[in-house]
This record gives C-alpha cells, sequence and structure tokens, in this order.
C-alpha cells in the first residue's frame, strides 16, 4: 500500500489571527481530502487560542517553543534551523505550507536537508520594512514554489526575488459562513447600540499596520457631525500597549466607554458584522485581509483605506476607499457612507462584493490552489 504524504501546516503562533485561520481552513481541507496526513507545528504558542479548534478537526498541534527573538541571533538562528531540520526527518514531512515571513525562511532553507520533497514559500503580507538580508538570499538559493493570497502579494515577492509572473500563483483566502451566535438585536441589547444609532465594527488585532490611531481619529471627527454613531472594536490585545495606548486615545479624546467599545478577542465576529450598519478597515498594509472578505462575504458596505491589496478587492472604482492614514478623509467617507446605506448604489456594491468571495474565495478554490501546487 503506497505512503501517504505528510504535509506540515507551518503557523507562527497558535493564535486566531489571520494567517492562523488560513492555515487551520486548508489543514482541514488537505486532511478531509484522504490523499494527504496533516501536521500544523507554530513557532511559539502565543495565545493557544487556535489549539481547541485544530483538536476538534483531529489535527495533531506542536508547539516548537522558538520565540521570534532567536530569529535575530545568527548562533541561536543556527541552533533552531539545526532542530527544525532533525524533527523534519523524524516526522517525515513530505510537503511544507509556511504562513508568515519567519515561517516561510524556516522552512525554505532547510526542506531539502529535512527530506522533504517540495516547501512553499507564501507570501501573505508586504514586508517593506524588511531588507533583503543574509537568510532570505540563502533561502532563495533553495529555490522553493511560491505562491501568493493576493496578486499584489505576488507582485511584491516576484520584484524582491527576481521571479516572472507564472512563478507565483494566486491562492485566495477561503471565506466559510458561519451562523451568528447572537442575533442583531442580541448584539445591539449587549452593546446599548440603540435602534436609532449606527453601529461601526472593526474585526483587527492590535497590530501597527491595522492602524486603530487613523481609525479613532476619523471617527472622532465624524462623531462631531453624526453623533449616533458608535464604533466597536473586535481583535486581540497581545501587544498590550499598544492597545493600553488606543484606550488612552480614546480618554484623551473625550469618548466614553459606550461610545468606542472593546468587546477583545470573539467567535461571534458573524454576530458582531451582522449586528453592525457600516464595517471599516484602516490597514495601512496587507497581503489579503480576512476581515474584508468577511465583510464582504456577510453582505456589509464597508469603508477601508485604498491600499493595493483592498482595492484588489473592492475594485478602483468602489466609492468608500480612503487614503490609508488621512483621518479626515476616513472621517468624510464614514459620513458620505452612513448617509446613503439604504441607497440603491450601495446595495449594488454589496451585492458585488458579495458575489467575487462567493465565487473566488471558497474553501474550495482554496483547496484546489493548494492540491495543484502540492500536486505539480
Amino acid at each position: 500500500m503506497a505512503r501517504i504524504p505528510k504535509v506540515l501546516i507551518l503557523l507562527p503562533v497558535f493564535s486566531f489571527g489571520g494567517a492562523e485561520k488560513q492555515g487551520l481552513y486548508i489543514a482541514r481541507s488537505l486532511q478531509n481530502s484522504g490523499q494527504f496526513r496533516v501536521e500544523v507545528w507554530a513557532l511559539d504558542k502565543g495565545t493557544g487560542e487556535l489549539c481547541e479548534a485544530l483538536q476538534t478537526s483531529q489535527l495533531h498541534a506542536l508547539d516548537l517553543k522558538i520565540p521570534t527573538k532567536k530569529f535575530h541571533n545568527n548562533m541561536q538562528r543556527i541552533g533552531v534551523y539545526w532542530k527544525f531540520m532533525k524533527k523534519l526527518r523524524q516526522e517525515k514531512i513530505d510537503y511544507i505550507i509556511p504562513f508568515t515571513y519567519y515561517c516561510n525562511l524556516l522552512a525554505t532553507t532547510t526542506y531539502r536537508f529535512g527530506g522533504a520533497k517540495k516547501c512553499l514559500w507564501f507570501q501573505i503580507a508586504m514586508e517593506h520594512h524588511i531588507n533583503l538580508g543574509f537568510w532570505e538570499k540563502l533561502a532563495i538559493k533553495f529555490r522553493p514554489q511560491y505562491a501568493a493570497n493576493s496578486r499584489s502579494a505576488a507582485d511584491f515577492i516576484r520584484q524582491r526575488h527576481g521571479l516572472s509572473t507564472q512563478e507565483v500563483p494566486f491562492v485566495p483566502n477561503p471565506f466559510e459562513y458561519k451562523e451568528a451566535h447572537l442575533t442583531r438585536t442580541q448584539w445591539r441589547e449587549k452593546l446599548a447600540v440603540q435602534n436609532d444609532e449606527k453601529m461601526l465594527f472593526m474585526a483587527a488585532n492590535f497590530f501597527p499596520e491595522k492602524d486603530h490611531e487613523t481609525l479613532i481619529r476619523g471617527f472622532y471627527k465624524a462623531h462631531k457631525d453624526l453623533h449616533k454613531i458608535k464604533l466597536v472594536l473586535a481583535g486581540s490585545c497581545h501587544q498590550v500597549r499598544l492597545a493600553e495606548w488606543i484606550k488612552s486615545l480614546c480618554f484623551d479624546l473625550g469618548f466614553h466607554a459606550k461610545e468606542v467599545i472593546f468587546v477583545g478577542t470573539t467567535a461571534d465576529v458573524p454576530g458582531l458584522i451582522a449586528a453592525s450598519d457600516l464595517c471599516l478597515l484602516t490597514s495601512i498594509s496587507e497581503g489579503s485581509p480576512n476581515a474584508l472578505i468577511e465583510y464582504m462575504g456577510y453582505q456589509k458596505p464597508i469603508v477601508a483605506s485604498s491600499i493595493p491589496p483592498i482595492v484588489e478587492l473592492l475594485s478602483e472604482n468602489y466609492p468608500f476607499l480612503f487614503q490609508p492614514g488621512n483621518p479626515e478623509d476616513l472621517c468624510a467617507k464614514i459620513i458620505m457612507a452612513c448617509q446613503v446605506l439604504s441607497d440603491e448604489n450601495v446595495r449594488h456594491w454589496v451585492a458585488k462584493n458579495y458575489s467575487t468571495v462567493a465565487q473566488e474565495y471558497t474553501i474550495e478554490a482554496n483547496y484546489q490552489a493548494f492540491h495543484q501546487l502540492l500536486s505539480s
């Protein structure tokens, strides 16, 4: 009987971030296909929230206990690479799908020595802030197979690694419709949002690239004109200093807890999207934003920054794109959107966005793209 090949999904942490959700979906799809055995490893545990979902899906999870700081010391880094290589051989890994920069570096530099047949360099972010250094140049020499979750991310890695257009195929992020835990009415009652108030919502962990500062400042300006709007923020506060600074900014601007509401991490993002009237995304850098795809899939009007990966999803003609990092422009787009939420033109864009996700960003499309990469 032929041996079933083993695929490793390599994540940065076992938290519920965008990369980790993507990893969970493809791990499930590959495992459920019956054509692969799947392992899910993370460099570090993080919050550990993902572990329960992996266990429910009968996916073996392994915490490698490799904090990011070990990649900043060459001697420690060599030790990490050596141990990872040995682990690949021990577990007889055939294929590796890494998510995020350090996972890409680690996997592509070691996979040949670890006995793996193939390793992807999966580009899901824009690492403009990281110089092309020795370890990344070394990884390029091992000739991984490339893929990206947006055309913008593909363009980025093509230019950075000197690749042709054909060498970086597109792999769509998967969207899965989930039933809400609480109804729209229940969430709005819980958050004290009145019937005559408009609820603005953003799902984003507190990372610098999500630009919560522009969000708060833009909302502050819009609130002066509209008054009956509330802002609800869902996302991990793992970067405590940043989250606390954003909360202190709200206090300094005179907001009360009932005007800007922090709900933290939640398993009911679908319920919060359903409860909202307008969804926001203020990122200054993305690969292919899961939050935006969810807003589109759950058919909500959106105000978002006009960075290339977002424009790629919404189109250049989308009327509620604002200049990244510009709170005045964000304010203007919030006011414009709130004034026309029930207009036919808005319904047209909501339907168009939904159609994009329903046709292109499915679990099946994600699986087929990865399956083709592993089988080629």
